[in-house]
């Protein structure tokens, strides 16, 4: 029994030394150029962005979240629609989502509901109206590539694009102030003169003319007053031609003045125009009464026109040659120096 023992424990010593060989040998197989490398990989490496060592539960739930926000996505037409928010919501979450990505797995599943974003985004776009008119973003596309490349062979190829050109079409459209960065002409220096400021004395100012209540009243008198006048004068003459009765043929401005006061008599209906006989005949009445206001009497209003080359021409078809209307007097010129 005693030799099998010793026998036993030397097999065992003979097994352990096999294995510290084995070690070694592991130990030499290793290439230390290898090492080095995976030692600079990993202090160069951002644990913050890629992380193969990620909670395995963490990286479930963002694939799960994913995957729902995808799906939730994808069966969402109304999103779509010009006045939705719900890709913008969407894009959110995913922003908030891609902060919690270390490992490709999950980045794919972010990149495909970035692309389905895109395409969603581009058809929410065409949808777009514009002067009622439908968004092409392929029309789009077309004019800047029209714009951007002056050679059509750079068009045919796809060669780079001139974004000068471009920013200066779009900058004509800004309402937007252009800044000094923009421009590239030389600056040149603004020439300063000294400017001299003359003083004037408080009696060489020209002074407004403060209206009293007075003079308002007076003009209103005075209105009043050629109303009454011209109402009096065609009580005394008759039934006659308006153009006969308010023209005077001395002055153009005296006849827009008859007009004028003529339009009080109409309005207060005291005097009225008369087209039966295919000439605009004025003459006084009384005031309507209530049956002629219950048959259905009423108030017609008309614009007059008077110019100068009509004035004359009523003038020379009536032959008018003297103003049924006395000439006022001229008002006194308000002096220069003065305003109101």
């Amino acid at each position: 029994m005693e030799d099998q023992t010793d026998h036993n424990t030397e097999e065992e010593d003979d097994d352990d030394d096999d294995d510290d060989d084995d070690d070694d040998e592991d130990d030499d197989s290793v290439d230390p150029g290898y090492a080095t490398l995976t030692q600079s990989l990993d202090a160069k490496t951002d644990r913050d962005k890629y992380d193969p060592a990620q909670d395995k539960d963490e990286r479930r739930k963002i694939r799960e979240s994913y995957r729902k926000l995808i799906t939730k996505t994808q069966g969402r037409r109304e999103y779509m629609n010009s006045k939705s928010s719900g890709l913008q919501e969407t894009l959110i979450k995913a922003n908030i989502l891609y902060s919690r990505v270390k490992n490709t797995q999950e980045a794919t599943l972010d990149s495909k509901l970035l692309v389905l974003s895109a395409d969603m985004g581009a058809q929410k776009a065409r949808n777009m109206r514009l002067d009622y008119q439908l968004f092409s973003v392929d029309e789009f596309v077309s004019k800047i590539k029209t714009v951007g490349t002056h050679d059509t062979s750079i068009q045919r190829e796809g060669g780079e694009f001139d974004w000068k050109s471009i920013g200066m079409r779009a900058m004509t459209f800004g309402k937007r102030v252009h800044t000094i960065d923009f421009m590239q002409a030389r600056k040149k220096q603004r020439r300063t003169t000294q400017t001299v400021r003359l003083v004037r004395s408080r009696e060489d100012l020209i002074q407004p003319v403060q209206l009293q209540q007075n003079d308002i009243a007076g003009h209103e008198n005075e209105t009043s007053n050629n109303v009454n006048q011209i109402y009096r004068l065609l009580d005394q003459i008759g039934p006659i031609n308006y153009f006969v009765f308010i023209t005077n043929p001395d002055s153009l401005s005296q006849s827009v003045e008859n007009i004028f006061y003529v339009s009080f008599l109409i309005r207060n209906a005291v005097a009225e125009l008369d087209y039966s006989s295919g000439q605009p005949i004025l003459s006084i009445r009384s005031p309507p009464t209530t049956d002629e206001l219950v048959n259905g009497l009423g108030k017609k209003q008309i614009i007059m026109h008077l110019d100068t080359a009509l004035w004359k021409d009523i003038i020379k078809t009536y032959n008018v040659r003297t103003s049924m209307i006395p000439t006022r007097a001229v008002r006194q010129q308000v002096a220069a120096e003065r305003w109101y």
